[in-house]
């Protein structure tokens, strides 16, 4: 901003900054909404998210109450949305997908692959949501039962168009549920090369069953 000033009977030029400049920028809703989920989970880890409040997040993350509800709508709405980024997203856009082929090998061992790198990629979340998922009263698990839900009724979908016919989903649902158990033993065991691809295999063998029963004649 140019500013004009007296020297002597003279006005100068001088330049000032603009408003804010030279200030540190304010980090917008998206990095301040990560910076409150990493913090969460280091919390929920060690102490469960019931108790954990709202107020001991913000003072954690160096953040107002009204910066956390600028973010999130609630503390439900803080789980649901670690969930989402870690799994759920992943998992559900395998099971929805519009080129999903269950009955197909090489289709699924590539899915499976990348689907649990993406998981394992965000170790933490996932071990802390399944931990937490054991308690039924949790919003974990009620989160990840809705998930798991939704996935299994896609699967329905995607076996009635190719059979005609489906298993329940509670079928579907105990398969992604014994898939989960299995990366998170992957990552109970350190996520080494060898444990990862042993789950990975596991996890690929269970569906290869599951879905070579699915003739007509076999539902």
């Amino acid at each position: 901003m140019v500013r004009l000033v007296s020297s002597g009977r003279a006005q100068v030029a001088t330049l000032e900054p603009a408003d804010g400049a030279g200030r540190r920028p304010r980090p917008g809703v998206a990095q301040q909404r990560q910076d409150i989920l990493h913090t969460a989970v280091r919390l929920f880890a060690g102490n469960g998210t019931a108790a954990v409040s709202v107020s001991a997040i913000c003072k954690a993350a160096a953040v107002s109450r009204d910066t956390f509800y600028r973010c999130f709508d609630n503390k439900d709405d803080l789980v649901d949305q670690l969930y989402r980024q870690s799994v759920s997203a992943n998992m559900l856009a395998v099971t929805a997908s519009q080129d999903a082929d269950f009955s197909d090998p090489q289709w699924l061992h590539r899915t499976i692959d990348d689907t649990v790198d993406a998981i394992l990629a965000q170790h933490e979340i996932a071990r802390f949501l399944f931990l937490e998922s054991a308690d039924p009263g949790s919003r974990a698990h009620a989160v990840i039962a809705a998930a798991f839900d939704s996935a299994a009724r896609s699967m329905q979908r995607w076996c009635r168009r190719r059979y005609g016919q489906a298993p329940s989903r509670a079928c579907f649902a105990g398969l992604l549920s014994a898939a989960q158990w299995l990366v998170h033993d992957a990552i109970n065991q350190g996520m080494r090369p060898r444990q990862v691809r042993a789950s990975k295999r596991a996890i690929e063998e269970l569906f290869l069953a599951t879905f070579r029963g699915l003739r007509p004649d076999s539902l």
